[in-house]
């Protein structure tokens, strides 16, 4: 199972799926000829000249499909990609024929892989249950391996598809890894009571269902478990991470609760020993709670709620209203505070209405997001609330709405104000004449805004290419 390919048995692999299409690769346009007259092409080959650990390192950043493209180059390419440290499969599948033709290509890269361990081990593609044999044996095969990184993270066309990925019975046992993703991926109740990842650092759940117990047996199951990332998951009401003294770092990317109990769904997180606490994306018919977090450093309050479509604004604005402010008392203590758009918002409604936000002991403020300038009087009160503020850092693009925040930070140190990143086009800003002017005008009337402090400092970073 373990011999080295040779091309021709490479060939083959390619023509088991649907990455290429011939068999016969004197005719592949990829492959090399073996002779130039072109002095150009007669240069130095300087990476097939690298060591065979070097190549596999970089080899080992690419999908297995492109890695095992290189081994057309030469007879030496021919076996190097059967020793990456990294496997990754990833393949998106716009039909059932495709997702097959994936499955074959990874049982016969895995049959010819050689290497004695595997560092990371990553699997996507649209699972469904007819695929649930074959992954399990290529969970097997990194298991045995002595995986250090596991990753299935399965995706779906239908959100309410029913085809999760149920672990094999062995996955819980005591396996080598030491980050664990899984992505609809179905655990089960009953072997989560005696799971044994003894050695899982870092664990991240998405798109599933976990009970309160199944969380607090994951908990038990992972003594050396440092971050939990829960994203989309639902089923829980409570997180107690009494039962992990390990735990640091936490994160909650979204959650859902019951249709008939929109708003009065409450998801309570208990971490006396937690310095991390994130709490981001959608909540839908949920809110938070902290009961101890008395030892965080660090949070982020970064979530969004949806607006409630039953005539009821002026409660969900209450309701929410009276949620932030909570959770925002229990973060008094922190030293590095992190606010999204959403809860900007909120926080402005409540300083038109008169309430101003809870005092703040943080030294390090970070907001989130693309804001405007209705989001303005909630930062005003954030910095208001922020006595001891050492540096204010904003992620979005430059504006001239932010003459207020130097006239109100009474000690701020330091202000850092990054270009972002245009998701629209997903290229970085072009880097036109006139933007470059407008952009140091934006900076001489930065430098002429007067300031509160006087030993504050304005950084204006931008990321254009």
């Amino acid at each position: 199972m373990r011999q080295p390919s040779e091309s021709s048995v490479n060939a083959t692999l390619w023509d088991s799926t649907t990455f290429y299409r011939t068999r016969n690769l004197k005719n592949n346009p990829l492959k090399r000829p073996r002779s130039c007259q072109n002095k150009e092409c007669q240069k130095v080959d300087r990476i097939s000249n690298l060591p065979d650990p070097i190549i596999q390192h970089i080899l080992s950043f690419l999908p297995a499909d492109d890695a095992i493209k290189t081994c057309i180059l030469s007879k030496r390419w021919d076996s190097i990609w059967t020793l990456v440290p990294n496997l990754i499969f990833r393949r998106e599948c716009s039909c059932s024929q495709e997702a097959e033709n994936f499955a074959v290509f990874v049982d016969k890269a895995l049959m010819h892989y050689c290497s004695p361990k595997v560092k990371k081990f990553l699997v996507e593609f649209e699972f469904t249950e007819c695929f649930k044999a074959q992954v399990d044996s290529w969970v097997d095969f990194a298991v045995r391996l002595k995986v250090e990184e596991l990753c299935l993270e399965f995706h779906r066309e239908i959100a309410d598809d029913p085809d999760y990925y149920y672990l094999p019975n062995f996955l819980y046992s005591n396996i080598p890894a030491e980050k664990l993703s899984l992505r609809f991926c179905a655990l089960s109740p009953n072997k989560l009571k005696q799971v044994s990842w003894m050695s899982l650092k870092v664990l991240s759940i998405s798109y599933s269902w976990l009970s309160n117990e199944m969380i607090k047996n994951i908990f038990l199951g992972c003594s050396l478990l440092e971050y939990l990332k829960l994203n989309q998951c639902c089923g829980f009401d409570q997180i107690n991470t009494n039962f992990s003294s390990s735990l640091k770092d936490l994160v909650v990317d979204g959650s859902w609760g019951p249709e008939d109990k929109f708003g009065d769904f409450v998801i309570t997180i208990k971490g006396p020993n937690l310095l991390s606490l994130t709490l981001a994306g959608y909540m839908h018919r949920a809110n938070y709670m902290l009961l101890d977090v008395s030892s965080l450093v660090e949070a982020s309050i970064g979530y969004r709620m949806k607006s409630c479509s039953h005539g009821c604004r002026s409660n969900w604005y209450s309701a929410h209203r009276s949620v932030l402010h909570d959770l925002l008392e229990k973060l008094q203590h922190v030293e590095k505070l992190t606010i999204g758009t959403w809860c900007l918002q909120v926080l402005s409604i409540s300083e038109v209405k008169g309430l101003s936000s809870p005092t703040s002991a943080c030294k390090y403020l970070t907001l989130n997001k693309k804001i405007n300038k209705w989001d303005l009087p909630g930062i005003a009160s954030l910095l208001q609330s922020s006595p001891n503020l050492q540096k204010l850092t904003i992620n979005l693009m430059p504006s001239n709405n932010f003459e207020f925040l130097l006239k109100n930070a009474k000690v701020l140190e330091k202000m850092i104000i990054h270009a972002q990143r245009d998701d629209v086009n997903r290229t970085w800003m072009s880097v036109e004449a006139q933007e470059l002017m407008e952009l140091l005008e934006l900076t001489q009337a930065f430098l002429s805004y007067p300031r509160a402090s006087p030993n504050a400092k304005v950084m204006l970073e931008s990321c254009f290419k």
